[in-house]
């Protein structure tokens, strides 16, 4: 009896690890897709639609080492105005609970190395939100 316990224990714990696995997928793939989502906001000048998916107290570190608001952030956006390509690429999701880091390579319209972004996303109300962003210009490899 005590056997059949310990095993009908253990499939119930290797059931449970493997629907967590399931969320953290499902939920790595929901953070990249608003990681798109989010690009193409900013790209098309949909700042409004694009501020609905930060955290009031959302938060950009710029490649300067500039700390800026999430007003200060979106009023620069509106400023540069739509049309400013920016296409992420070796996005990796790591989630935690309710909080998910999305890293990332960055590449504007001008080419070059690009960015190296961290984002901090928390879910809230069932809702992800960009909580903060840090960017930080990778080194152009030295010409030979």
């Amino acid at each position: 009896m005590r056997i059949l316990c310990c095993g009908v224990m253990a499939l119930l714990l290797l059931g449970s690890v493997n629907a967590q696995g399931r969320d953290a997928s499902r939920d790595t793939e929901t953070i990249i897709a608003l990681e798109l989502e989010l690009t193409g906001l900013l790209e098309r000048g949909a700042f409004d639609e694009y501020a609905r998916h930060l955290a009031p107290d959302y938060a950009l570190t710029t490649p300067q080492g500039e700390l800026i608001s999430r007003d200060q952030a979106l009023a620069s956006w509106r400023a540069r105005g739509p049309g400013y390509k920016m296409t992420p690429s070796q996005m990796h999701v790591r989630i935690y609970g309710n909080a998910a880091i999305l890293t990332a390579r960055v590449v504007g319209p001008n080419g070059g190395a690009g960015d190296r972004i961290t984002k901090t996303f928390v879910r809230a109300h069932g809702k992800w939100l960009l909580a903060a962003l840090h960017s930080s210009q990778i080194a152009e490899e030295p010409r030979r």
